[in-house]
């Protein structure tokens, strides 16, 4: 009991020191929040965050296949993957898919009929590659992403920001 006194007696015989370590702590939190917030909002601000976001609002409901999901890694039980999507109808099909389960998944395909070729590219919402499939004639090859898929990917990723993120914003 004496000791539990002693320590009580200390602060408040200390109370403007209490105050200094109070206000430097608040100061500290603010600080760490506000930087939190700052990256949070820088992150969301680019033209990729910007699409994936007006994806996410405004895009259709649709499914990603359970094979195409299980074949990128996206499902290992090939479920289907529940997606908001923009596509482009024609020769070839492109579409812009993103996860409403794991909003970091986001793939983008081109499907060409003619060709009974589709390729899926699995992204993080940071704009990373992550995986690639090939769908040829009904079977499925899914590979890490060679240079020549990094090259098509960057040009199809370009497309859909070009057109999904506002010019001025």
């Amino acid at each position: 009991m004496l000791a539990a006194h002693r320590m009580d007696s200390n602060w408040s015989d200390h109370p403007r020191q209490l105050k200094k370590v109070l206000v430097l702590v608040l100061i500290a939190i603010y600080g760490i929040a506000s930087q939190a917030q700052k990256s949070t909002s820088s992150q969301t601000s680019t033209p990729l965050a910007k699409a994936i976001d007006a994806t996410l609002q405004q895009g259709h409901d649709a499914i990603l296949p359970p094979h195409v999901s299980h074949l990128l890694g996206i499902s290992p039980d090939e479920h289907e993957v529940p997606v908001k999507q923009f596509n482009e109808m024609g020769e070839p099909i492109r579409g812009f898919e993103v996860s409403t389960a794991q909003p970091n998944d986001v793939v983008i395909f081109v499907e060409s009929r003619a060709q009974k070729q589709s390729t899926f590219y699995l992204m993080s919402k940071r704009g990373t590659l992550r995986r690639v499939l090939t769908v040829l004639e009904g079977t499925g090859y899914s590979r890490r992403p060679t240079k020549e898929d990094q090259e098509a990917f960057e040009k199809e990723k370009q497309r859909w920001v070009d057109q999904l993120s506002p010019k001025h914003s």
